[in-house]
């Protein structure tokens, strides 16, 4: 505002006809000049796929739902970040390196970064978080029960994390972890204030991420983020606040985003991509090969444990007509296993991916495990349509299983509540994964340790071949041990498909900034912003 403007607004003030130089109408002179009216906060409104009901926390410790990653995102940040391709990227580490034999890594943290309460980042938190991580009631927090990410952490030392200076952590192994930036770089690693308990974070949370909750209940909707004005990142975020909507019914967010109700939409159900491309006031983005699709199958309890029934499962389906049908073509098809047979760390290629159906090979199994015409298979699976293609796969493992003699039973289960009533509740059921680099995806699920063991693969052995691929240093030696690892989950596991579709969100043209991961738990909306 120019002087002389000012002098005129501050003029009429003192004469009673302003109430208030920002913001008010005044009295009988109409309204202010623009440049001092109160800008309107940025209000963005999200919507998502994935409600986890009860179970949704702000403590980054246990995160069951898509919708709990979409919210600890906002909210916290790791040592380390990653790109798509899995490049290891700084994030509240600012750099880090190792010894030579990989047995001690030190961590040099960023200078004035504050928690959402204020007080400044140090070692002290790091090193909280990550003891936490490995064992929640020798850290001092028995208000939780126990931490997902301690199977795929097991490779670090509970007395070897340690604070060496105000901002520097160290990482003192019992063998080598060549890779411990990136296998730290999980869904669960944000740093959290020392001492913080379950009890303290449930339903506050606290963390130096770009948006704080406000009002956080599990269930509610929308849940309610505002920007931390303290930031650490200069000029983020973009937006002044951040609504976040589950809508459950792919016609009902395709309806909300060219209604304008909605500025983004997480996932577009491949159906109606071609009703978006068509309106000029939506924009469809897309990712590479992100959320895998699985049939789960408890691999100790009948009829599953008998390996012979696991791959009938796997093979009375075509592979090809899923990610072409089910998908439209937006994906890439699976090896039963977390690793999909297009990354160049796979077992074996995608060509070399049996695409099946094979009929007469599982007529064969289903004879040998004693099931026939006078004695048919009858299984029930639980579905719900939680991403893309989820029934149509139940559907075509269904038509698949009449071909060759097994009663098969789809069980519908409401999306809202899937998670909680659910998943890891049956024997036989959908799943799904975010991609993730192999000591992580294949530890994730498939560890003895695991909160989310789905399938009950429990091997002491395997274990220990992930833990001997994560101490070997030789790239190629610790690839090998990895592929075997994928290898065994495919011939024996309880996993069934595992292709990656492709995330397809969708924006108003009026709005930028969202790119869709990989990692659909990677939910960065830091530069999201609308022009109004």
């Amino acid at each position: 505002m120019s002087r002389k403007k000012l002098l005129f607004v501050t003029f009429l003030a003192l004469l009673g006809l302003v109430t208030t130089v920002v913001g008010a109408r005044p009295w009988g002179v109409g309204a202010l000049p623009a440049e001092v009216k109160a800008a309107e906060p940025l209000i963005i409104k999200f919507a998502y796929t994935d409600p986890g009901g009860e179970a949704n926390s702000m403590d980054p410790i246990n995160q069951p739902s898509g919708e709990n990653h979409v919210m600890v995102n906002m909210s916290y940040n790791r040592l380390t970040d990653l790109t798509d391709e899995f490049e290891v990227i700084p994030e509240l580490a600012e750099r880090w390196e190792s010894n030579e034999d990989a047995t001690e890594w030190t961590f040099y943290l960023r200078k004035g970064v504050k928690f959402h309460d204020g007080h400044e980042l140090t070692s002290e938190d790091v090193v909280y978080t990550f003891k936490r991580l490995l064992d929640p009631k020798r850290a001092g927090d028995d208000t939780v029960a126990g931490s997902e990410g301690a199977a795929q952490l097991a490779f670090l030392n509970y007395d070897g994390i340690i604070a060496a200076d105000r901002y520097v952590v160290k990482f003192k192994l019992d063998a080598p972890a060549a890779e411990l930036p990136l296998m730290i770089s999980i869904k669960n690693t944000w740093i959290v204030p020392a001492g913080a308990k379950f009890a303290d974070l449930h339903t506050s949370g606290n963390g130096t991420g770009p948006f704080i909750p406000v009002d956080f209940k599990p269930v509610d909707s929308p849940h309610r983020f505002v920007k931390f004005k303290d930031y650490w990142e200069e000029g983020l975020p973009l937006a002044d606040e951040i609504h976040l909507y589950p809508i459950v019914e792919a016609a009902t967010r395709v309806q909300a985003i060219k209604s304008g109700e909605m500025d983004f939409v997480q996932i577009i159900d491949f159906a109606n991509i071609a009703e978006l491309e068509n309106d000029p006031n939506v924009t469809l983005l897309k990712s590479g090969p992100s959320t895998s699709m699985l049939g789960i199958m408890w691999v100790d309890t009948p009829p599953f444990d008998d390996n012979r029934i696991r791959q009938v499962f796997k093979m009375i389906y075509s592979k090809r007509e899923v990610v072409d049908v089910c998908w439209l073509g937006y994906g890439v098809i699976g090896d039963d296993n977390p690793i999909n047979p297009q990354l160049p760390f796979a077992w074996r290629p995608e060509e070399e991916v049996p695409i099946g159906p094979d009929y007469e090979t599982a007529r064969k199994l289903l004879a040998e495990a004693g099931y026939g015409p006078d004695n048919p298979l009858k299984v029930e699976f639980y579905v719900s349509e939680q991403f893309p293609g989820f029934t149509c796969f139940a559907q075509l493992l269904q038509q698949g299983a009449k071909e060759v003699g097994i009663d098969f039973q789809i069980i519908t289960s409401p999306v809202q509540e899937y998670w909680d009533n659910v998943w890891l509740k049956v024997p036989f059921m959908m799943s799904a994964h975010v991609q993730r680099p192999p000591f992580s995806g294949l530890s994730i699920s498939h560890s003895c340790a695991s909160l989310y063991n789905e399938t009950h693969w429990c091997k002491p052995e395997y274990d220990e071949l992930l833990l001997k691929a994560s101490r070997t240093l030789d790239p190629d030696e610790r690839l090998a041990l990895y592929r075997k690892a994928m290898r065994w989950i495919t011939e024996e596991g309880g996993d069934i498909f595992e292709g990656k579709f492709f995330t397809v969100a969708a924006a108003r043209s009026n709005c930028t900034g969202y790119v869709p991961d990989i990692e659909i738990s990677r939910f960065d909306v830091r530069r999201v912003t609308c022009k109004r």
